[in-house]
C-alpha cells in the first residue's frame, strides 16, 4: 500500500508542477504586463508643408505647443521632444536629453536612444488618389544632439517610447478612461440581462420537463442539449441577416428597425445560454425528494407555496451553477458582440483589439483589462458561493420523483413554450443550412441553388477540418487520462495540501475567460526555450487546460458512486494497484468518463475567444475560418455556412451517440 501511495503522491506532484506551469505562469505574467507601461506613444501628420498632432492613440505625452510646422509634447517625468518640419519631408527632432540614433535602422523605422528613453519611430506613407506613394524613404542622420529627419512629404509618423517600468498608471487610465469604463458597463450590462432573460425562460420549462410526462419529452431535452454545442457567433450572424437594418425580414415585413446594438447581442446570447441553465435546473428539479412536496401538501400548503418554499430552494445549487456558467459564457462572450455591433464597446472585444491592433494596440492595457475581466469573474464566483454557504440542501430520499401526468391546459402550454423556444434557438441551425445550398455575390445571398459552397469546403478547407479534429482529440485524450487520474486523487487520496491546490488550479481556468487565457499563453510561451505560439501544440494545450475542468467534475462524481470496498476487495484477492485502478476503477468510470471526454471534445471544436488569438496558418481551424468568413466585408457567407454545416454533424454525431448510451444505461 505504501507504494501505492508514494506513485500517486509522484503523479500528484508531477500534475502539480504543469497545473503551475500552464496555469499560474501565463497568469503571472499577465500581471507582470500589466504592471509595465512603456515612455507613451503619439502620431504626426504631415501634410502641406506642416505637422499636426493626431490625438488618438497618444498616451502620456501632453502638447505644449503646435504651430504650424512645430509640435512640442512633454510627459509627466518632464521629458520632452519637439518636431519642427523645416520643409516638407524634412523634419528636425530635439529632445529635453541627448538621442542617439541607432546604427541598422530599416526603411520605414529607425531607433532613438537616450539615457531614460528608447524610442522607435515609425512612417505611415498616405497614398495618393492613384495609389502611388513613392519610395518609402526615411532618413535619419544624427545632428548633434538633434535629429534630422528626411521623409515623405505626406505621412504618418508614429514616435513611440518603448522602455518599460512598473507602474500603476495602466490601471488608473483603465479605471478612469471613458473608453474603457463604457466597456465595464456595457459586460456587465449584457451579462446581467442575458443570464436574466436566459433564467426566465430555461427554469420554468426545466421545472415543467422534471414534473410532468409528455410526449417528445425525451426528444424536447435531447433538442436542448444539441442547441448547447451551437458555434455562438454563427448565430449572432444568422440573427443580424435576418434582422438587421437591409434584413431579410426586416425587408419582408417592412419594418424600420435593426437588431444591431447593446438589445441585439442580449437576443443573442439569451437563446445561447439558455441550455445550460436548462439542463442545470433538470437535474436540480428531477432530483427533489417527492417526499418533501407531499408532506408540503398534506399539511395544507398549497401548490404555489409548495413550489417556492419546498422546490426552488431545494434547487437552489443547481440553479446557482447554471446561472454562474451562463454568466461567464455571457461574459466571456467574443464573437456576438464582434458580429452583432463593431462599435459597442464591450471587455472581450476591447481585450482582443488592444493586444493585437498594430496601429495603436497597448498589450500592456490589454493585460490590464483581462486581470479586471478575471476580478469580475471571480466576483461573481464568489456571489455564487456567498449565496450557498452555510445552507444544506441535501435531502435523503428512497424513491424517485413520479413524473404526473398534465391537464389538456397544461399539456399544450408546455407544447406551445419548448416548442417557441426550440424554434428560436434552431433558426441559426435552419437558416444556416438553407444559405449552405445558396449562392452568394458580394456577400449578399441569392435564390440561386448550388453545391459550390461545398465544393470548395471539400477541396480548399479539410486542412482546417483536420485541425480542429485533430486538436480536439489530442485535448480529449490528454483530458480524458489526466480528467479520470486527478479526480482518483482528490477523491481518494486525498492529500492534505496537494489534493485541494491541484484541485483549485485545475479548477482555475473556468473562471478564467478565453481572451484572457489565450494572452496570458502567448506572453508566456512567444519565446524560447518554449517558443509555441501560433503552433497546433499551443491550441491543443489551451484546449486541454480549458476543458479540462469538464472531464476532472464528471469523473469525480462518478468515482464518489463507487464504494471504495470495491477496490479494496481487489487488492484482497492479490491484485496490483495500478491493476485495480485500471481494471475496476476506470471501466467503473467509464459512463462519466463518456460525458466528460463527450463535453471537451464539443467545447474544443467550436472555441473561437482563444483560438482567434493563438492560432496562425496553417494551423486553422474551423471556427476561425467560420468566423473570418462572417466578419469580413463581402465575404462568402455561403462558404463559411457549409463549414457550419460540416461542424454540426461533427457536433452532433457524437452527442447522438453519448445520449444513446446514457438511454441504455439507464434501462
Amino acid at each position: 500500500m505504501k507504494s501505492l501511495t508514494d506513485t500517486w503522491k509522484l503523479f500528484s506532484l508531477l500534475c502539480l508542477v504543469g497545473a503551475v506551469m500552464l496555469v499560474l505562469v501565463p497568469q503571472l505574467w499577465i500581471v507582470i504586463s500589466a504592471f509595465k507601461q512603456d515612455g507613451g506613444a503619439f502620431t504626426l501628420q504631415s501634410r502641406n508643408g506642416n505637422l499636426s498632432l493626431v490625438s488618438e492613440g497618444m498616451t502620456r505625452f501632453s502638447p505644449i505647443s503646435s504651430e504650424n510646422g512645430t509640435v512640442q509634447l512633454e510627459r509627466p517625468d518632464g521629458f520632452s521632444v519637439t518636431f519642427e518640419q523645416q520643409q516638407p519631408g524634412i523634419t528636425l527632432i530635439r529632445a529635453s536629453e541627448p538621442l542617439e540614433l541607432v546604427a541598422g535602422h530599416i526603411g520605414t523605422r529607425f531607433q532613438l536612444t537616450g539615457e531614460n528613453v528608447d524610442v522607435l519611430i515609425e512612417q505611415t506613407v498616405v497614398l495618393d488618389i492613384f495609389g502611388n506613394s513613392g519610395a518609402p524613404v526615411l532618413v535619419p542622420e544624427q545632428s548633434g544632439s538633434n535629429i534630422l529627419l528626411r521623409h515623405e512629404p505626406k505621412s504618418f509618423l508614429r514616435f513611440q517610447d518603448r522602455r518599460q517600468h512598473f507602474s500603476l498608471q495602466n490601471f488608473r487610465e483603465f479605471l478612469t478612461r471613458s473608453t474603457y469604463l463604457e466597456a465595464i458597463k456595457n459586460s456587465l450590462i449584457v451579462t446581467v440581462l442575458s443570464t436574466l432573460f436566459a433564467s426566465l425562460v430555461a427554469v420554468p420549462l426545466a421545472w415543467m420537463v422534471a414534473r410532468y410526462q409528455f410526449r417528445w419529452r425525451s426528444a424536447c431535452i435531447a433538442m436542448i442539449t444539441m442547441a448547447s454545442v451551437s458555434p455562438p457567433f454563427l448565430g449572432a450572424y444568422v440573427w443580424r441577416m435576418l434582422l438587421g437594418a437591409n434584413g431579410l425580414l426586416t425587408n419582408a415585413l417592412g419594418l424600420d428597425w435593426t437588431i444591431v446594438g447593446m438589445h441585439g447581442v442580449i437576443w443573442v446570447i439569451v437563446w445561447l445560454l439558455y441550455p445550460l441553465v436548462f439542463l442545470m435546473s433538470l437535474d436540480s428539479f428531477s432530483g427533489v425528494d417527492p417526499t418533501l412536496r407531499e408532506s408540503a401538501l398534506s399539511l395544507g400548503a398549497s401548490r404555489r407555496r409548495s413550489f417556492w418554499n419546498i422546490e426552488v430552494p431545494t434547487c437552489l445549487p443547481g440553479i446557482l451553477t447554471g446561472l454562474y456558467m451562463a454568466a461567464m459564457a455571457a461574459f466571456s462572450d467574443f464573437g456576438t458582440p464582434f458580429i452583432i455591433s463593431l462599435d459597442l464597446l464591450i471587455l472581450p472585444k476591447l481585450v482582443y483589439t488592444e493586444f493585437l491592433n498594430e496601429t495603436g494596440g497597448n498589450p500592456s492595457i490589454a493585460s490590464t483589462g483581462s486581470i479586471i475581466m478575471l476580478v469580475i469573474a471571480t466576483l461573481f464566483l464568489a456571489m455564487q458561493r456567498l449565496v450557498l454557504a452555510g445552507r444544506s440542501f441535501a435531502s435523503v430520499t428512497s424513491r424517485k420523483q413520479v413524473l404526473d401526468v398534465p391537464s389538456t391546459g397544461m399539456k399544450w402550454l408546455i407544447y406551445g413554450f419548448a416548442g417557441t423556444v426550440i424554434a428560436l434557438a434552431f433558426t441559426p441551425h435552419a437558416v444556416v443550412t438553407v444559405t449552405s445550398f445558396l449562392e452568394w455575390r458580394a456577400g449578399t445571398v441569392t435564390s440561386v441553388p448550388t453545391l459550390s459552397n461545398y465544393v470548395n469546403l471539400f477541396s480548399n478547407q479539410m486542412n482546417s477540418v483536420w485541425v480542429s479534429l485533430s486538436t480536439a482529440a489530442a485535448a480529449t485524450a490528454l483530458s480524458l487520462f489526466f480528467g479520470l487520474s486527478i479526480a482518483y486523487v482528490i477523491v481518494r487520496k486525498r492529500y492534505r495540501v496537494i489534493a485541494p491546490v491541484l484541485n483549485g488550479l485545475v479548477m482555475t481556468p473556468y473562471i478564467i475567460p478565453g481572451t484572457v487565457f489565450a494572452i496570458g499563453f502567448i506572453l508566456a510561451f512567444n519565446q524560447e526555450p518554449l517558443l509555441l505560439t501560433g503552433t497546433w501544440f499551443i491550441l491543443v494545450l489551451s484546449y486541454f487546460i480549458r476543458m479540462l475542468p469538464f472531464a476532472l467534475k464528471t469523473g469525480e462524481a462518478t468515482l464518489y458512486q463507487i464504494h471504495p470496498a470495491m477496490e479494496d476487495a481487489a487488492l484482497s484477492l492479490g491484485a496490483k494497484p495500478m491493476r485495480v485502478f485500471m481494471g475496476v476503477v476506470v471501466p467503473m468510470m467509464l459512463s462519466g468518463a463518456i460525458t466528460g471526454a463527450t463535453l471537451v471534445f464539443l467545447h474544443s471544436v467550436t472555441e473561437l475567444s482563444s483560438t482567434i488569438l493563438l492560432y496562425r496558418p496553417p494551423w486553422t481551424p474551423m471556427s476561425a475560418v467560420i468566423f473570418q468568413n462572417t466578419v469580413s466585408p463581402g465575404a462568402n457567407f455561403g462558404y463559411a455556412a457549409a463549414m457550419a454545416v460540416l461542424m454540426m454533424v461533427i457536433l452532433y454525431v457524437p452527442l447522438a451517440l453519448v445520449t444513446r448510451k446514457r438511454k441504455s444505461l439507464s434501462q
